[in-house]
């Protein structure tokens, strides 16, 4: 038989190991952090209180002047706190040197240690006119630095010490504040689990409490994943249904096309988006000829052929985002989203025309005479609205009929007077 090991003594033991580890960790970090920083800021001080040195003794290492220098040297060595400074000239002799006076504390070899460690030399070229006159060379004072960092040791180690009584308290509340509730919980979760009638086998935990726990969440957990399953495979069956029957109620059975409803929605929706574009928009109202004839001597399969044939030619003589639909019986209506004008609009009316008088070769019907008459509209100088626009593309489609099948004819105002769009004010 497995023993478990109580909940509580794991976290204590996890609770201890984890706060001690991230407490050594973080102040470690921050330990080697305050050095860098330190470090850093100590070169890059050090640099420049000797460019400051170097500018300040320009003249005296020019004329050779070691009094001046001198003065120089001891003004800034004793503002910025250094140990040792020096001014050389361009020979290498030493023109002038500055020592800071003993003070009681730490050792003088402890000193020298340090300012090796944390306050190394710097140095700068005295050039005049770019011409090498002499070097100042400078340690810092490593005294202060040790001050500082011991400061910052102190008080990281007194943070660890909170932190680390903090966690040891902590530790000792677990069985009060967390094993309880946990053992209440896994309670609840069984006896809810029981009167569902469920159950489920969970994989071993190395903790008692949280093997109880894992058993009987994973079997609610099971049934819910199980319900939610039955309500997304019915929620798809119910989307697929509610499409299935949008397309039905927007598209024509027979040719695929989009309905006359669904075209007005569509075309109104192009219409309205049109505006400070480069293209108009055009409506090609098409009507079969001799359909009834076809339809009623060679049977409705043949009728159903022709309008099959008219509609792929349609899609295949027309772009993508032009809009294509059988309005009703043997008409169909094309709206052209993006033409340069008149010209053009009847240049592609008189495409699809040619592409529709083709003959249609099937080897149930054989072959079946294919022409349309097309009324061509544009908008909005012939309607701004899809009813206006489909009146004249209509009127001019009654027009292009008259002069026999496969014609085509723009709209025009004196030929349909009843329907030209009203003159503006």
């Amino acid at each position: 038989m497995t023993v478990r090991q109580p909940l509580v003594a794991s976290l204590r033991a996890a609770y201890l190991r984890l706060g001690l580890a991230a407490v050594g960790a973080l102040g470690l970090m921050l330990a080697l952090l305050s050095m860098l920083t330190l470090r850093t800021y100590v070169d890059q001080n050090l640099t420049l209180v000797a460019r400051s040195i170097s500018y300040a003794a320009e003249a005296a290492a020019v004329f050779g002047d070691g009094d001046a220098a001198r003065e120089a040297l001891e003004l800034i060595g004793a503002r910025e706190g250094l140990l040792h400074a020096e001014i050389r000239d361009a020979r290498g002799q030493v023109l002038a040197r500055y020592d800071a006076p003993a003070e009681g504390g730490l050792a003088p070899a402890a000193l020298d240690g340090i300012a090796a460690q944390l306050a190394p030399e710097a140095s700068a070229p005295i050039v005049v006119r770019d011409r090498v006159y002499g070097k100042v060379r400078v340690t810092g004072n490593g005294g202060v630095y040790l001050s500082f960092m011991l400061k910052v040791l102190a008080t990281m180690a007194a943070c660890m010490a909170a932190v680390a009584a903090f966690v040891s308290l902590l530790s000792r509340r677990i069985d009060g504040e967390l094993v309880r509730p946990l053992r209440a919980l896994a309670a609840l979760t069984r006896r809810a689990r029981l009167e569902r009638g469920a159950g489920l086998r969970a994989p071993p935990a190395a903790v008692r409490e949280i093997h109880e726990l894992g058993e009987d969440f994973n079997a609610l957990l099971a049934e819910v994943e199980q319900r939610e399953a039955s309500l997304i495979a019915t929620q798809d069956s119910l989307r697929t249904a509610n499409e299935s029957l949008s397309h039905l109620a927007f598209h024509d059975h027979l040719t695929g096309l989009p309905n006359g409803a669904r075209f007005r929605e569509r075309a109104g929706q192009v219409l309205q988006g049109q505006g400070g574009g480069t293209g108009r928009a055009a409506l090609l109202f098409v009507d079969c000829d001799r359909f009834k004839e076809i339809n009623d001597g060679r049977g409705h399969a043949a009728g159903d052929v022709l309008l099959a044939t008219v509609a792929q030619r349609l899609r295949a003589a027309t772009r993508d985002s032009d809009v294509v639909a059988r309005i009703g019986g043997d008409e169909f209506a094309v709206l052209l989203t993006s033409v340069r004008g008149a010209a053009d609009a009847a240049r592609i009316a008189a495409k699809v025309a040619a592409s529709l008088g083709e003959p249609i070769d099937h080897p149930a019907h054989g072959t079946i005479a294919s022409s349309a008459s097309i009324g061509v509209a544009l908008a909005p100088d012939h309607g701004g609205t899809v009813e206006a626009l489909m009146a004249a593309a209509d009127a001019a489609m009654y027009r292009a009929k008259a002069r026999g099948g496969g014609a085509v004819a723009l709209f025009d105002a004196d030929a349909d007077p009843a329907l030209a769009p009203p003159v503006a004010a």
